[in-house]
């Protein structure tokens, strides 16, 4: 009897083409296991900054704290403008990657990381201030993520270091027909667009160079070939008949096999 509904069972999958198997459920099941002790995470890559990037930029100068005031931008009032809130105003890197900052004019970043431009600004800043202090960092990171997501969505947040687990899990965790072996990464970094292939479920997805994401990154969870069944509207719409009739026959087994004995 269990012969027989194991074989109706396949049948079934195999006429709905939608049943997922564990395995393609899991990951990180694939390739040698991970290592008892911990693993070094190593250097992480620098983010550069790029064209339609935000910044939030801050000169200070701890000698003379009076006259910063026409280096740094005035922050922009919130609400009715009565309560006194206020949220600082970013630089947003043009498409030729500059800046146009207060007193010192058009400042190129675009290539630079974050302490680079740093140091690019101060040197700027000698000729007005005495030992400037420049505070700055990325305003914002910005992502896209489409597919087999439960929620697909562009999110704009203010960290600094987004990975693709996290990225997963904002968008609400993977559908069970996500194909977890081929995720796609594309990245647009200093005029050039690549395209980076992760599989989730291999163990030494933590050393790809698309595991930690950049700013403008698109992810895309493609479907596995198990999502034709569950997207055929006849098939949907049948489904309720074929397990009544799988369920009917079943029973039938039952009974034959119990009246041969």
């Amino acid at each position: 009897m269990k012969y027989s509904l194991y074989w109706m069972t396949s049948l079934l999958c195999l006429i709905l083409n939608a049943c997922v198997s564990h395995q393609e459920l899991v990951n990180f099941n694939q390739g040698p296991p991970f290592p008892a002790q911990p693993d070094s995470i190593g250097v992480l890559p620098l983010l550069r900054i790029q064209p339609d990037d935000a910044l939030y930029i801050s000169i200070h100068a701890l000698e003379q704290p009076e006259t910063t005031q026409p280096f740094n931008l005035t922050s922009l009032a919130t609400g009715d403008g009565r309560s006194g809130a206020s949220v600082q105003a970013n630089y947003l890197v043009d498409y030729a990657g500059y800046v146009e900052m207060p007193v010192i004019g058009t400042v190129r970043l675009a290539g630079l990381s974050i302490p680079e431009a740093r140091d690019t600004i101060k040197n700027r800043l000698l000729p007005y201030l005495k030992a400037p202090v420049v505070h700055m960092r990325f305003a914002q990171f910005k992502f896209t993520i489409l597919g087999e997501v439960k929620n697909p969505t562009t999110f704009t947040l203010s960290e600094e270091r987004i990975t693709l687990l996290e990225a997963i899990g904002m968008a609400g965790d993977l559908t069970n027909y996500a194909n977890r072996t081929n995720i796609l990464v594309i990245r647009e970094e200093n005029g050039l667009r690549s395209f980076g292939r992760v599989n989730i479920q291999a163990r030494d997805v933590f050393r790809s160079p698309y595991f930690y994401l950049r700013p403008n990154d698109v992810i895309y969870i493609e479907p596995t070939k198990d999502k034709i069944g569950a997207v055929s509207d006849q098939f949907t719409k049948a489904l309720p008949w074929i397990g009544a009739s799988a369920a009917a026959l079943n029973l039938i087994i039952i009974i034959l096999n119990s009246t041969r004995r």
